[in-house]
């Protein structure tokens, strides 16, 4: 995989069934799932076919490297209704979200804080020509996989085609993923840098709203630019979103606990003073770690695959997931300077792959655009391009076009509401139930596939 890894002691609140049940929003009565034995206290690395996570295992299984991957589900036995595993998902899902499978090394992070010290006297295409020499090594990677890991949700569904198997249900009732029956899910994020980004905000509304998409912009309280306080009000009157983007943006944000506390106070009283509910880091830097300090609903710095950002990792999920009280709304798509200036694309056809695979699992479709960079007609044009594949897709697919915030109260709701039965019918209940469908999962010739009930003419897989 090419990632170093780490032991990571399971959480004390971490249960068997609480990851399948929270992502499904199944009734809990079909968290069939328990381990074979106690979990031993080492931690070995797993795979599901073709997802990779660590977890402790059941019946004291010795430590095993990255170099031999021992199957999730290898081992499976049934008993009645029950699956009996030797890992415990909930706890390999974690440690994949959280990307507690790799270890930032000191050297990584001497080299990190070294580039960060020297990058605002270095030229763009210095800058530029650094990244493409990381590039090749990144890409060598296996784990993540490139373009898009959908490793949590391979679990997941894998996980609900074993309760499927066992005692040959025909069908499993949860409640869908997104409103109103949506098969997946976009929002558009655009991150302003500098003053050209800043000045550049009205373009780029006026191309987002050409196709009838409204985005959320990120902007920079200190130090970029002097016209932060305009900036948010004209945004929000055109109806569109406001967050934080950082402090400074000087890419020292999480450099270590001290320096976080200090300046994440400051960022808090912004976030109080404008009103201001998402937060994202500068570079796509974090610690999930310290998220809790952070006074906002929604954080947005956690790629799905990191191999083309400064910090290696990823959460290996297309799907929005909380730590703690904060929930996190992935990055999964490419970042538009590196498909234009790293990668050097000439099309949009990465984006389009991407999107395909995160339709497959009915996932986030996620985009950071800045306007710093939408400034050449090359850009441009690619840009109005993704917009036009976005409106037919959001016409073929029924993908549900939102806000971060909105995102971010859909998720929360969901995860109250309960799936009741009455008599012989499935019944949703509680705040957002009128938006919810109730769905089924089922297996066809050993494929995983679901169902609305009484769906429209979206088309779902």
């Amino acid at each position: 995989m090419g990632n170093a890894l780490r032991r990571v002691q399971p959480e004390a609140s971490s249960g068997v069934n609480d990851a399948f049940l929270a992502f499904f929003r199944c009734p809990p009565e079909f968290g069939l799932f328990q381990l074979k034995g106690e979990l031993s206290n080492r931690e070995r690395c797993v795979s599901s076919g073709v997802s990779n996570c660590c977890g402790n295992s059941a019946n004291n299984v010795t430590y095993v490297s990255h170099q031999k991957l021992i199957d999730v589900l290898e081992g499976v036995d049934f008993d009645g209704d029950t699956v009996l595993l030797d890992v415990d998902p909930t706890q390999a899902i974690e440690n994949l979200r959280r990307e507690r499978y790799l270890s930032d090394t000191l050297g990584e992070r001497l080299l990190r804080s070294l580039y960060y010290l020297v990058r605002p006297v270095l030229a763009s295409s210095i800058r530029r020509a650094i990244q493409r020499i990381v590039l090749p090594r990144r890409l060598r990677e296996e784990f993540p996989s490139w373009p898009v890991d959908c490793s949590v949700e391979l679990i997941l569904e894998s996980l609900m085609g074993l309760l499927l198997t066992c005692e040959k249900r025909r069908e499993i009732p949860f409640i869908w993923f997104w409103p109103e029956g949506r098969s997946s899910a976009l929002m558009m994020t655009h991150d302003v840098e500098d003053e050209l980004g800043a000045a550049n905000c009205d373009m780029l509304m006026d191309l987002d709203e050409s196709v009838g998409l409204k985005a959320a912009f990120q902007f920079v309280p200190e130090v970029r630019y002097q016209c932060f306080d305009m900036l948010v009000a004209k945004v929000r009157e055109r109806g569109f979103e406001v967050n934080l983007h950082d402090l400074d943006h000087d890419g020292r944000l999480y450099e270590n606990l001290k320096n976080f506390r200090t300046r994440v106070k400051r960022i808090n009283e912004y976030a109080a003073k404008f009103r201001l509910n998402g937060f994202r880091a500068g570079a796509m830097h974090r610690n999930q770690d310290w998220f809790h300090l952070l006074d906002f609903q929604y954080e947005m710095s956690v790629p799905n695959v990191s191999h083309l950002e400064p910090q290696r990792g990823g959460c290996c999920s297309v799907m929005p997931y909380f730590v703690g009280n904060v929930l996190e709304l992935p990055l999964t798509t490419v970042q538009d300077y590196a498909l234009f200036y790293i990668l050097v694309e000439q099309s949009i056809d990465l984006w389009k792959r991407q999107i395909d695979k995160i339709l497959s699992h009915h996932g986030l479709i996620s985009f950071i655009v800045h306007p710093d960079y939408i400034v050449r007609p090359r850009e441009r044009h690619l840009y109005r391009e993704l917009l036009s594949h976005l409106a037919e897709l959001k016409n073929e697919r029924g993908i549900w076009w939102a806000l971060p915030g909105e995102i971010n109260v859909w998720w929360r709701q969901r995860a109250r509401l309960q799936l009741i039965k009455e008599g012989d019918k499935w019944k949703i209940e509680g705040d957002g139930s009128k938006r919810a469908k109730l769905a089924f999962a089922r297996l066809e010739a050993g494929n995983l596939r679901y169902r609305i009930d009484e769906q429209t003419s979206l088309n779902m897989q």
